[in-house]
């Protein structure tokens, strides 16, 4: 054995080898110490006064005054049709592209009647039906129409400003549905029970607030630590 090779050896094992770098394996993240953050969670409860029997507001002539969203059974008020959503106090867009929302024509409804999109990601409009439909809106800053198209074809559309979005049918005037269009990805529906949970938050400052298409909104500022779990209950009642 030579002695540069022995030189060589005893130089490695004194000093460590630098000489590759470590590559993480699939899904592995290198986090190195004092780096890692936890992110909070928030939940609670959303009590909703608004009658189920309400009619929607008049914005198309073709929505008519004997129109009831469809409600789950023993859901009293509507609750399945509120919204939670946390937008960052200081006022920063959320830039990133929601997942695809799928809202389906079936039986001549809109299902689910509320749904909830973010700027700019794709909105779904799978006809499920076995008669032609067209959807659209006249709603301020997202007007649109699909145009009629048959059973099992889906349209897609984009929708590029934040605001509430009333959905209605040309052809069947019974048809109408909501979207809430916003440009953070946390928000939720509500459960048939009431209750909410969002999870994966930031630490952050935000404006947490409970919405529903009949009882308005309610709203508070909540600071969110690093790994909190924060309870924050809504009660919506309508003044109409």
């Amino acid at each position: 054995m030579s002695k540069l090779f022995v030189f060589t050896v005893l130089t490695v094992l004194a000093t460590g080898w630098s000489g590759e770098s470590f590559t993480p394996r699939s899904g592995e993240t290198r986090v190195s110490a004092g780096t890692a953050s936890r992110v909070a969670i928030v939940f609670g409860q959303v009590a909703v006064s608004a009658s189920p029997d309400r009619p929607p507001p008049s914005l198309s002539p073709y929505a008519r005054r004997r129109y009831r969203p469809p409600q789950e059974p023993g859901v009293a008020g509507g609750t399945e049709d509120a919204v939670v959503y946390l937008e960052p106090v200081d006022g920063t867009p959320q830039t990133s592209v929601g997942d695809p929302v799928r809202i389906i024509q079936h039986d001549r409804t809109i299902v689910p009647h509320v749904s909830v999109a973010q700027v700019a990601s794709a909105v779904q409009f799978p006809n499920d039906d076995d008669v032609f439909h067209n959807i659209f809106s006249l709603s301020s800053g997202n007007r649109f129409s699909l145009g009629r198209y048959g059973p099992g074809v889906t349209k897609t559309h984009r929708f590029e400003n934040t605001g509430v979005v009333r959905l209605f049918c040309d052809i069947h005037a019974e048809m109408a549905g909501v979207i809430l269009v916003l440009d953070t990805p946390y928000a939720t529906r509500i459960g048939r029970d009431g209750s909410y949970r969002l999870t994966g938050i930031p630490a952050a400052a935000y404006r947490a607030i409970a919405w529903h298409p009949d009882a308005g909104a309610d709203t508070t500022v909540v600071d969110l630590r690093d790994g909190e779990e924060r309870r924050v209950d809504f009660q919506l009642r309508s003044s109409r």
